[in-house]
């Protein structure tokens, strides 16, 4: 059984000078934020590491539940290959208003990992939004770092950090 993610207290991200970044909790978003941004988008940027050190990005279809990215796709693929060597992983959004980047690891769901139900609840969610009679997510992201804000500016930039 996959174990719940706890979220962590939000904190305004580290202050950067020049850029007008919250110093006080009042303007951050929600962790609902987070989840509403994250179930709707259709598509998800994907960022991963060949083995010498460069940076791969790409799309992919996904879904979001109980605090997780679930996304699928062959493991043929660069990135696919990549998070089997190293399964460092970025996630973020492709709209540049409403911004949430993940940042964690990439775990492959075993079988016996998560009851059958929950299996056909991922494959049914997934297979519903995209409208294909295949796709199981059979890969999450586990999350370390959130990076979320609202509106071009930063003004609402908001950092949860998980434990491990």
């Amino acid at each position: 059984m996959l174990s719940q993610i706890i979220i962590p207290e939000a904190t305004p991200a580290r202050k950067i000078k020049g850029y007008k970044m919250p110093e006080t909790k009042e303007n951050l978003v929600s962790w609902d934020f987070v989840s509403e941004q994250m179930a709707q988008s259709r598509h998800y940027w994907i960022s991963t590491v060949f083995p010498d050190n460069r940076p791969h990005v790409v799309p992919v279809w996904g879904i979001w539940l109980e605090n997780r990215f679930h996304f699928e796709g062959s493991m043929q693929t660069a990135w696919g290959k990549n998070i089997l060597q190293n399964p460092h992983i970025a996630v973020h959004l492709p709209d540049a208003d409403k911004v949430v980047m993940i940042e964690g690891t990439a775990h492959l769901i075993q079988d016996d990992e998560i009851a059958d139900k929950t299996w056909s609840l991922l494959d049914r969610t997934f297979q519903n939004k995209y409208q294909v009679d295949k796709g199981s997510p059979y890969i999450y992201v586990k999350p370390k770092r959130v990076l979320a804000w609202d509106g071009e500016g930063l003004t609402t930039m908001t950092r949860w950090l998980f434990n491990e």
